[in-house]
């Protein structure tokens, strides 16, 4: 179910890696924070003390249990210029930005009618950053790419944006077999509320401590292909069989409006059960890697990309839509 959506739009090369019984990232490449010998102590005594006050026990959280939790990590304001991005967009409907729908695969939004675009709950808006400033500001912002920059020791860049209103119910999963940077283990997430999250919207679940388990072999490696033998039923029970034997068990997200979750490439995550249909659970996915292992766009990867910078990190702007780049400014007023 997962993999059949996403491949439609998801970045990075889907190369086939040499088989083997447990594939495994490169341990050459891993970020300094993944590889045994990652002296994190150390490494926070040599911060000031304002940054190990903020920085040091997510990082501690990063290591041990793959993922950090950032409360109030972007302004209400913010969030606010995006929500009016959208509804501009939904209202007007005059641009190509794409969304994904179980029911109409990947259209642009000037294809659909609102009706449509209400009634899809699983829909997922894709890339809107590219056409809205507020929405690259969210990718962007201090606390996510301060934090991935001593993660991965390298410039962040923005790879792409997923946008939810409803809660996507999504099997469990981890990120890295379908967004694939140059080197794959330099990929992180966040996921930033863009409203209170009821229990009964389908929050986010996450298995804490799962990005150790074992790399599932999909019969041709780590990455799912569509030459890959094995498929996302397989990968999910993978997951879930690990996470059993080990005792570790799923915890829920419920943030508030702009609480920002981050994770690591292989902690195993997934959308719950909504309870409630008639509930939102508006929220805004980002997924990143390091300038080394994303120096190009996937849209267009033989083209040098214009880049749009902020807070010392940097994302991609559309080479395929230039045109509708920044069309929703709100944003600019917006720190």
């Amino acid at each position: 179910m997962l993999g059949s959506w996403l491949k439609t739009f998801l970045p990075g090369r889907r190369s086939i890696p040499d088989k083997a019984a447990e594939p495994d990232f490169d341990p050459q490449t891993l970020p300094w924070i993944d590889r045994p010998e990652a002296d994190l102590e150390g490494y926070l005594r040599g911060l000031s003390k304002a940054e190990q006050d903020m920085f040091g026990p997510a990082l501690r959280s990063w290591r041990d249990l793959g993922y950090a939790i950032f409360p109030q990590a972007v302004s209400h304001e913010l969030i606010d210029a995006y929500l009016a991005d959208i509804e501009e967009l939904y209202a007007q409907r005059r641009w190509r930005a794409l969304v994904l729908g179980e029911s109409f695969g990947v259209q642009p939004v000037q294809a659909l009618s609102r009706e449509t675009l209400e009634g899809e709950h699983h829909l997922r808006l894709m890339d809107f950053h590219n056409h809205s400033v507020a929405g690259k500001k969210l990718a962007l912002n201090a606390k996510a790419v301060t934090f991935l920059r001593h993660v991965f020791q390298d410039e962040v860049v923005a790879m792409q944006s997923l946008t939810f209103i409803h809660g996507s119910e999504q099997w469990t999963h981890q990120d890295f077999p379908y967004v694939v940077a140059q080197i794959p283990s330099h990929l992180a997430a966040s996921w930033i509320a863009l409203e209170d999250v009821h229990p009964d919207a389908g929050p986010l679940g996450y298995f804490p401590g799962s990005h150790r388990l074992p790399k599932f072999n999909f019969g041709n490696g780590l990455f799912l292909t569509p030459e890959s033998p094995l498929r996302e039923d397989a990968f999910r029970e993978h997951l879930e069989r690990h996470c059993a034997a080990r005792g570790i068990e799923r915890q829920v997200f419920l943030p508030r409006k702009g609480d920002m979750f981050v994770w690591h490439a292989a902690l195993a995550h997934g959308g719950t059960k909504v309870n409630n249909p008639n509930l939102t659970r508006k929220s805004f996915v980002t997924h990143y890697s390091s300038l080394r292992a994303y120096p190009r766009d996937r849209r267009a990867p033989e083209v040098i990309p214009r880049r749009w910078t902020w807070n010392g990190a940097h994302l991609y702007e559309n080479p395929l839509l230039p045109e509708e780049e920044n069309a929703f400014r709100r944003g600019e007023a917006v720190e």
